[in-house]
């Protein structure tokens, strides 16, 4: 059966180490034909949630007209979500961290996901983890299905890339 795979990179880098992999997800994913969208945060304008509460109406819907709609959209839509951030200061990185606090309008109808987390550091994951598991916890049903952790360059690291691959392709 095909799922519906949503993948947010959060890497300031194309081609970086946390985004290789994400690259790495996707491409087991499209090779079992399920239907993938990846989103490099980089690439999408968009503003910090203003904690104006304007998104809690029936629509759901930030009034800030930005990149982030579909991206909020295709959440609800997916199976599966992965969250892939460098390690800054033994944490996800701010531009994670600013997408998730604009999921404020639809963290609660994110129901029956499975989640995966990419994380990419020089030496330690520090308290990433946490975050983003916070963040998930958020969710209806939220079933985690793997971390993927690299330390140092990712691309010197064969065996994790095939292991992410595989997931991708089993997700």
């Amino acid at each position: 059966m095909s799922k519906n795979v949503i993948v947010i990179s959060s890497s300031p880098r194309a081609g970086g180490n946390s985004d290789t992999m994400c690259d790495e997800f996707v491409n087991g994913a499209l090779d079992a034909d399920n239907a993938v969208v990846k989103y490099f945060l980089e690439d999408i304008r968009f503003h910090a949630c203003k904690a104006c509460y304007k998104c809690k109406t029936p629509e759901k819907k930030c009034f800030q007209e930005d990149g982030l709609a579909e991206v909020l959209e295709k959440m609800l839509e997916a199976d599966v979500i992965v969250y892939a951030t460098p390690v800054y200061y033994f944490s996800m990185c701010g531009t994670l961290k600013r997408f998730f606090d604009r999921c404020y309008p639809i963290f609660r109808d994110l129901e029956n996901k499975d989640y995966y987390i990419i994380t990419s550091a020089g030496s330690t994951n520090g308290n990433v983890l946490q975050g983003i598991r916070d963040f998930i916890s958020f969710s209806k049903n939220p079933t985690e299905k793997a971390v993927f952790s690299a330390f140092g360059d990712v691309k010197s690291q064969p065996e994790l890339l095939k292991e992410i691959y595989e997931a991708g392709f089993h997700c």
